[in-house]
C-alpha cells in the first residue's frame, strides 16, 4: 500500500469532485462500435478509426513482471512520449482477462477506509482496480455486461453505476465489501421509458439524482438514488438527444437550491446548430431550458464540466477538428446559468480530436484520443490556459483520428490519476515531476565485466527526505529472471551497487529503482524491466563481422519453399507506409532489408507479405573457436495494422551452412515489437549452436492466415567477439555453458565445476574471532569413489609440484607435510576421505577464536589430489584456493 501518512485512517479526504458552489454531477462519453450494436451517432468516427487492441501485457512500476528465459527483447515495451507525468501502472486489455477488445470510459472510488479503485468500462465488462498502491495496480474484479463499444460508469456512495449502447438498463454494483475484494452486482434497472440502452450515466451527488443520457435519440432519464441499491424512475426530458452532461446543485448565490444540468447535444437531433443546453431540472416534471449556447464551426457538442469556481464551463466538441487546427476546447461563461454565452476558444499543441475533459487543482485534464493525456493550466489563464504536461498513450501520431485515450479521471489524493484507452487499457499516473530520481556519474555502463561488477548511482530527491531508507536497489537480469542487489550509500546522495560474477557472452539488463515516502516507486528507466537498460558481458569487445546493408554481398533473398507472391525481401532505400518503414536504421547510409518496396503516396498494404512465406539469408560466418560470439541486429517487424494479427517472424541459426536450423526468435503474432519500428536485439550464438565456420541465420516472414498487413525489416547486423573463456575446450562460453545448465557450477561463478573443483569460503578469516573455511571438492563423476585428500602450502602454487604425472599446485613445505600427516588434525575437518558417487565431497578447517596474533597476513593455500582407490596412484588435482589470516 501507498504510506502517505501514518495509517489509513489518518489520510487527507480525497479530493473532491464539488467546486466550492456546488456539487458536481459526474459524466463521460465514449465511441466505437461492435457488430449488433447501434451507433452512438450516424457515421460515428470510431468505427472508421478503429486500431487493433493492444495484445501484449501491460506493466506495473513496483513489479518485475517478466518471466526468466524470457530476456533479449530490448524494446520489450512501448516508449510513451510524456512531459510532467510518471506512468506508475498499466493494465492492458488482456491483463483483465475477460476477453474485451477494447476499452472505454473510466471512473474512481475511494472506500470510506481511504482505499482508492479505478472502475473502468470494457466491451464486455466493468472492472473493478485498486490503486491505493499506484505502482502495483491490482485487479479486484470484473463483472460482465452487455455487448459493446460504448460502457459509462459513475459512482454515489459505495454504489457503482454503469450503463452502455448495447443496452441492459442500468447495473448496479455495490462497492461496500470491495476492501475484502468482493462486489455485488445488484438487480439491474430497467425501469422507464424509451430504450435500455444508454450513452452516459451521470450524477449529482448532491441531490441524489442520476441522469441516463442518450441511447438511441434518448435525451435526459432521471432516477432518485433515495434508494441507492435500486434507482426509481423519476422523470425524462426528451427535447433533443443528450450525448453527455453535467448536473450540479448550487449551494450558494442566486440558484442556491436549483439542479442545473449542462448538456451537449451531439449532432442535435437534426444535425443542425449543434449546441450546448443549460437545464433546470429542479422539478422533474416541468423540466425548464434556461439557454442554449452555440458557437461558430459546431460540429458535434460532445462533453463538458464546469470550472472549479462554477464561472466557466469547458466543452470538448468531437468533430470540429479535422486536422486542420490544433485539439480546440471551447470556453462558455456560466457564472449566471440562465444567460450562458460562449467566451473563446483555445488550442492545445497538435491536431488530435479532443474526448473528454475534467477540472481539478487548477488545471484542465484531457482525453484527447491519439495526443493522450493533455493537461492545461487554468491558473495561469482560465480561458487560454497553457499546456504544462502530457502523456501521450499512442505514440506514433497525434492525428485527428478517434482511437487511444477515451478518459481520464483526476480526483484521486496526491496528483494520481487514471486514464482508459480504447486499445491499451488502464493506465495509473502520477502528475508532477519524479519524487526520487537517478543519474549515472560515471555514465551507463557498455560492458559488464563477468567477474562482477559496481555501478555508481546518485539517488536524487526532489525535496529533502523524499527517498524512503533502505529502498533502493539495481534489478539486473542476465536470462534467469531479475535478481536484486542494494544500492549502497557512499554519502550524500551517491551510491554503489556490487554485481555478482555474470556469464560472460550473455547480455545484462538493468534498472534501478527507488520508493518515496509516499509509497510511489520510481525507476530509471522509467519503464524497469519493460523497458531496461542493456549491455554485454564480457572482458572486450572485438568487431567479427558488420553489414550496413548498403551493399548486399553475401546476402540472398529467397530459399527452398518461400512461397508469397508480394512482399519479397529485397535491399533498398525504403518508402514508407503506415505498416513500412519509411527509413533505414543506419545514421550514415540509405539501404535496409525490407519485405516489398512502397510506392510514394501508395496504400498500406503496396507491397506487403502476401500467399505465403519469404526468407533472407545471412553471408556465411566463420565463428570457430570464437566462444563469446554474440550476433546484433535491429529489426522491423508490423503484423495485422488492418485489425488481423495471426502471423510470425521467425529468426533461426544454423552452424552447418543451413543443412540444419534451430530457432533463436519467434516474433508474434501479437504482443511487443509487433506494431512497427525499429527494435534492436542481440543474443549470444553459444546459447544456440556451437560457434563454427559454418553459421548462418535466416529471417523468415510470413503471411499464412488472414488478409492481414505484414511488413518487416533488418538493418545494421554485427557480430562480436566478447573475449569469453572456455576453460573445458567445448567451443562454447563457460558463462553460456552454465546459464544453460550444460554444466555444473557449484559456486555460481560461472567457471564451470570441471574447471575449478575446488571452491573455498570465505577467503579471509580474523584470528581474534575465529572461523570456518569452507571447502566443496567436485571432482567430476569419473572420480566418483575414489580417495581424496586435503593438502596446505604457506610457500604459493607456482610451479607445484608432479606427482604421478599429475601437476599439484601446491610448493611443498613444512605446513605441507602437517597436512599431509594429520599433524594439524583438530583443524582438518572431512579432509580425507572418498568422493561420493557424483565425484564431490565436502570439508572445513576449523580456527577456533584467539590466535596468535601474529600469524596475521599468512596466507595458507590449499588444494587436492584424487588418487586411484586400486592403484592409490594420484589421477587428478584441483585447482588451489587461498586462505587469509586477518588480525
Amino acid at each position: 500500500m501507498r504510506h502517505r501518512t501514518a495509517s489509513l485512517e489518518r489520510r487527507r479526504r480525497p479530493r473532491s469532485v464539488a467546486a466550492p458552489l456546488f456539487a458536481l454531477a459526474g459524466l463521460t462519453l465514449t465511441g466505437s462500435v461492435l457488430p449488433g450494436t447501434a451507433l452512438a451517432h450516424e457515421g460515428d468516427p470510431k468505427l472508421r478509426d478503429r486500431q487493433p487492441m493492444y495484445e501484449g501485457a501491460g506493466w506495473t512500476v513496483g513489479s518485475t513482471r517478466r518471466a526468466a528465459g524470457n530476456q533479449g527483447l530490448v524494446a520489450s515495451g512501448i516508449q510513451f512520449p510524456a512531459s510532467g507525468v510518471q506512468l506508475l501502472s498499466w493494465l492492458s486489455l488482456s491483463d483483465f482477462g475477460t476477453g474485451a477488445t477494447s476499452g472505454n470510459d473510466s471512473w474512481g472510488y475511494t472506500s470510506p477506509s481511504g482505499r482508492e479503485y479505478a472502475l473502468m468500462g470494457l466491451s464486455n465488462a466493468t472492472a473493478f482496480v485498486e490503486i491505493t498502491d499506484p505502482s502495483n495496480a491490482q485487479i479486484v474484479t470484473t463483472i460482465s455486461g452487455v455487448e459493446s463499444l460504448w460502457r459509462d460508469i459513475k459512482t454515489y456512495g459505495p454504489y457503482a453505476y454503469a450503463v452502455s449502447e448495447g443496452g441492459g438498463g442500468i447495473q448496479v454494483f455495490d462497492l461496500t465489501a470491495i476492501d475484502a475484494g468482493v462486489v455485488t452486482e445488484l438487480a439491474s434497472v430497467t425501469t422507464g421509458v424509451g430504450t435500455s440502452a444508454s450513452h452516459n450515466v451521470a450524477i449529482d451527488t448532491v441531490s441524489g439524482f442520476l441522469y441516463r443520457c442518450g441511447g438511441g435519440s434518448e435525451g435526459l432519464r432521471i432516477y432518485s438514488l433515495a434508494n441507492p441499491a435500486a434507482p426509481t424512475y423519476v422523470g425524462e426530458w426528451g427535447d433533443r438527444y443528450v450525448h453527455d452532461a453535467q448536473i450540479v446543485t448550487y449551494t450558494s448565490g442566486p440558484f442556491a437550491g436549483r439542479q442545473i444540468a449542462f448538456v451537449c447535444g451531439g449532432f442535435n437531433g437534426g444535425f443542425t446548430e449543434t449546441s450546448m443546453d443549460v437545464l433546470d431540472v429542479t422539478d422533474k416534471n416541468n423540466i425548464v431550458v434556461l439557454k442554449r449556447v452555440f458557437w461558430s464551426g459546431a460540429a458535434y457538442s460532445h462533453q463538458c464540466w464546469l470550472s472549479e469556481d462554477g464561472q466557466l464551463l469547458y466543452v470538448n466538441d468531437e468533430l470540429d477538428e479535422n486536422g486542420s487546427f490544433n485539439t480546440k476546447t471551447i470556453v462558455v461563461d456560466v457564472s449566471n446559468p440562465a444567460n450562458a454565452f460562449y467566451v473563446t476558444s483555445f488550442f492545445g499543441t497538435n491536431t488530435a480530436v479532443g474526448h473528454n475533459l475534467y477540472t481539478s487543482n487548477g488545471r484542465i485534464y484531457e482525453a484527447n484520443y491519439r495526443s493522450g493525456m493533455r493537461i492545461f493550466d487554468t491558473a495561469a489563464n482560465p480561458t487560454n490556459p497553457p499546456e504544462v504536461a502530457f502523456f501521450d498513450t499512442y505514440p506514433e501520431d497525434d492525428a485527428a483520428s478517434t482511437s487511444a485515450l477515451w478518459n481520464v479521471y483526476p480526483y484521486f489524493e496526491d496528483d494520481i490519476v487514471i486514464g482508459s484507452d480504447l486499445e491499451k487499457g488502464l493506465f495509473v499516473w502520477y502528475v508532477g515531476a519524479p519524487k526520487v530520481s537517478f543519474e549515472f556519474p560515471s555514465g551507463l555502463p557498455q560492458l559488464f565485466d563477468p567477474a562482477g561488477e559496481t555501478i555508481q548511482v546518485r539517488v536524487l530527491e526532489a525535496s529533502a527526505g523524499a527517498l524512503q531508507g533502505g529502498s533502493a536497489q539495481l534489478f539486473f537480469d542476465y536470462g534467469n529472471g531479475y535478481q536484486s542487489v542494494p544500492l549502497t550509500p557512499l554519502g550524500g546522495d551517491l551510491f554503489e551497487a556490487s554485481l555478482p560474477s555474470l556469464p560472460c557472452g550473455a547480455a545484462l539488463e538493468f534498472y534501478v529503482s527507488a520508493t518515496s515516502t509516499d509509497g510511489l516507486v520510481w525507476n530509471a528507466p522509467d519503464l524497469g524491466s519493460n523497458l531496461p537498460y542493456r549491455a554485454p558481458i564480457g572482458t572486450g569487445e572485438t568487431l567479427v563481422a558488420s553489414f550496413d546493408m548498403e551493399s548486399g554481398a553475401g546476402w540472398t533473398s529467397g530459399a527452398a519453399g518461400d512461397d508469397a507472391t508480394t512482399g519479397i525481401w529485397t535491399r533498398v532505400d525504403p518508402v514508407g507506409t503506415e505498416a513500412a518503414p519509411e527509413d533505414d536504421h543506419s545514421a550514415a547510409g540509405t539501404q535496409a532489408w525490407i519485405t516489398g518496396q512502397g510506392s510514394p503516396g501508395g496504400s498500406v498494404g503496396t507491397d506487403d507479405i502476401d500467399g505465403g512465406k519469404t526468407t533472407l539469408l545471412s553471408p556465411v560466418l566463420d565463428l570457430a573457436g570464437i566462444a563469446g560470439a554474440q550476433v546484433r541486429y535491429w529489426r522491423w517487424y508490423s503484423n495485422g495494422f488492418n485489425g488481423v494479427k495471426d502471423d510470425v517472424l521467425d529468426v533461426d541459426i544454423s552452424n552447418d551452412g543451413g543443412s540444419s536450423w534451430v530457432p533463436v526468435e519467434r516474433l508474434g503474432p501479437a504482443g511487443p515489437g509487433t506494431d512497427g519500428g525499429w527494435v534492436p536485439y542481440s543474443f549470444a550464438v553459444a546459447q544456440y549452436v556451437l560457434p563454427t565456420n559454418q553459421v548462418r541465420l535466416r529471417f523468415v516472414a510470413r503471411d499464412t492466415g488472414g488478409g492481414s498487413i505484414v511488413e518487416a525489416g533488418l538493418d545494421d547486423f554485427t557480430v562480436v567477439d566478447l573475449g569469453c573463456a572456455d576453460c573445458d575446450g567445448s567451443g562454447k562460453s563457460d558463462g553460456i555453458e552454465v546459464l544453460l545448465g550444460a554444466t555444473a557450477d557449484i559456486d555460481a561463478d560461472f567457471v564451470p565445476d570441471l574447471c575449478e573443483p575446488l571452491v573455498g569460503a570465505p577467503s579471509v578469516i580474523s584470528l581474534a574471532s575465529g572461523g570456518n573455511h569452507a571447502l566443496s571438492l567436485h571432482a567430476g563423476a569419473a572420480f566418483a569413489g575414489d580417495t581424496y585428500i586435503v593438502l596446505g602450502s604457506l610457500s604459493g602454487t607456482a610451479p607445484g609440484v608432479a606427482i604421478d604425472g599429475v601437476v599439484l599446485p601446491l610448493n611443498p613445505d613444512a605446513y605441507t607435510t602437517a597436512t599431509l600427516t594429520g599433524a594439524l588434525a583438530p583443524l582438518f575437518v572431512g579432509t580425507f576421505g572418498q568422493l561420493d558417487g557424483s565425484g564431490a565431497a565436502s570439508a572445513s578447517i576449523v580456527l577456533n577464536a584467539g590466535l596468535d596474533p601474529s600469524l596475521a597476513g599468512l596466507v595458507l593455500d590449499h588444494a587436492y589430489p584424487v588418487l586411484d582407490t586400486a592403484s592409490l596412484t594420484v589421477v587428478f588435482a584441483s585447482n588451489a584456493v587461498s586462505l587469509e589470516l586477518a588480525p
